[in-house]
């Protein structure tokens, strides 16, 4: 069973899949690992820059996808289309509630539709390793503003 510790998790990852862990994927693991929440790939490269590591998009992207598959990070998209990403919590439910009018992305807990939509899979046949739900319209905030 894979560890929950995100570094032990990046190292076996990396071994089973006979990927060498670069200074540069451990670099992008530690500025993921000091992200209070959502981030983008730019964010992230300029911070590294910032803390004197230059790092190209392109390996920022690369180690963001391979972190991905590790289940390490989750991708996510603003109701605008822009990706972002996250350290993923496999305790934590992820629902999103996503504003077509000013983009935002909020996330709902709730382990009774994670229970349910788990459930319906399993009846399906299919075997999940998560389940997450993602309603689009529009907030609360845009709904008051355009209401004024």
């Amino acid at each position: 069973m894979a560890s929950a510790d995100p570094r032990k998790k990046w190292a076996e990852f990396l071994a089973r899949h006979k990927l060498r862990a670069t200074v540069s994927r451990r670099n992008v693991l530690e500025a993921i690992a000091q992200s209070p929440g959502h981030f983008d790939a730019e964010t992230l490269r300029l911070r590294l820059k910032g803390q004197g590591r230059r790092l190209s998009r392109a390996t920022v992207y690369r180690t963001l996808a391979l972190l991905q598959g590790s289940g390490i990070v989750r991708r996510g998209q603003s109701a605008a289309g822009s990706a972002f990403y996250k350290i993923a919590r496999p305790d934590e439910p992820r629902h999103e509630l996503a504003c077509s009018r000013c983009g935002s992305v909020q996330e709902v807990p709730d382990q009774a539709v994670s229970r349910g939509l788990l459930d319906l899979a399993r009846r399906a046949g299919f075997e999940p390793d998560e389940a997450s739900a993602r309603i689009q319209g529009i907030c609360a905030r845009c709904r008051a503003a355009r209401r004024k």
